[in-house]
């Protein structure tokens, strides 16, 4: 567990914030992580892990050709994953993660590549995560790590997020 995920875990309490994901490559992680923490139910309405693009269009409501359009793996797929979840959870903030893990490529992306979306206050954000030096779980905890970090920014914890 990191720093910044507790960190990110008070903040949402503190704040009365609630956060909902939808995880591909990630497989749970997040989640999880977010749920070793005490107090989690008060933050956390729940995910989905939807490996699958029937799951992505079916349970989140992704559109089918926008996955033709742009690949599973790319910025547009991974908000629309955040907005679908924030959605239909009823969160405040939605997180989308979606990639290549490997062994294998993914529709032509390397092995290493991610988008994680983010939706929040009416608003789209996502960032593109690349590190094809890490082997495949390593390079899924590093998403996750990422992810908290960037939640810090996105919800302007300052000092706190900066810990």
């Amino acid at each position: 567990m990191s720093h910044k995920s507790l960190a990110v875990v008070e903040y949402l309490k503190m704040n009365n914030l609630t956060i909902s994901a939808a995880e591909s490559l990630t497989g749970g992680l997040f989640q999880s992580t977010i749920v070793k923490y005490p107090g989690a139910s008060k933050i956390f309405e729940g995910g989905f892990v939807t490996y699958s693009e029937w799951a992505k269009t079916k349970l989140l409501g992704v559109p089918a050709d926008e996955i033709k359009k742009f690949g599973v793996v790319s910025n547009e797929v991974a908000r629309s994953m955040a907005r679908g979840c924030q959605h239909v959870m009823g969160s405040d903030i939605g997180v989308g993660f979606t990639g290549a893990a490997g062994p294998t490529t993914l529709n032509g992306k390397a092995i290493g590549t991610a988008w994680i979306g983010f939706h929040f206050d009416g608003k789209d954000h996502s960032i593109l995560v690349n590190d094809s030096s890490l082997g495949r779980n390593d390079f899924r905890e590093y998403c996750v790590n990422v992810a908290f970090k960037e939640l810090s920014h996105i919800l302007n914890m300052g000092e706190l997020g900066n810990e």
